[in-house]
Formats: C-alpha cells, structure tokens, sequence
C-alpha cells in the first residue's frame, strides 16, 4: 500500500458510530468478529469508496481534526494496515 493506492470497504463489514466523539463498531459480518475503532478511525471508515487514496484520506483527515499529530500521515497508514489484515478493506 502507498499514497495513491485506492482503498474500499469490504462490503461483508458493517459500521455503526457510537456517541459524538466516541469512534464506532465494525462487524465482519462473516466472521462474526467486532472490531471498535476511535473517532478518527471513523472518519477514515467513512471516507474509503474505493474512489480515494490514502494520500486524499490523510489530506481530508488533516483538514477535519484540530490540531493533528505529525505522524498523521503514518498513523491512518497503520490504521488501513491494520484493517487489511483484519480483512476489513482492501486495496486496489
């Protein structure tokens, strides 16, 4: 995965937010598994159509929360990361 990889949703996971500023749940629906992302989390899940990069997330991502880290870059490259391995979402 780099910068301009697209990434999509698995269309076998369903997202639901909790309360403002909590994050959400997702459920692979095959696996039964749930997996509790933050707020920031969220605001990635919401944005991978398969349409974006990464690189358009992370800009999106920066211009949304206050005050981001550094590392923001790194860090929604380790949440995607993540969800591929938890086949979550994929890359094209």
């Amino acid at each position: 995965m780099n910068g301009s990889s697209k990434i999509r949703r698995n269309p076998d996971v369903v997202a639901r937010p909790l309360a403002e500023g909590e994050g959400g749940v997702l459920l692979h629906l095959r696996t039964g598994a749930y997996h509790g992302i933050n707020s920031v989390g969220l605001m990635i899940w919401d944005r991978l159509d398969g349409e974006r990069t990464v690189d358009q997330i992370t800009a999106e991502i920066r211009e949304r929360v206050a005050d981001p880290p550094p590392r923001l870059s790194e860090d929604v490259s380790a949440f995607l990361a993540s969800a591929i391995a938890r086949d979550l979402v994929s890359t094209e």
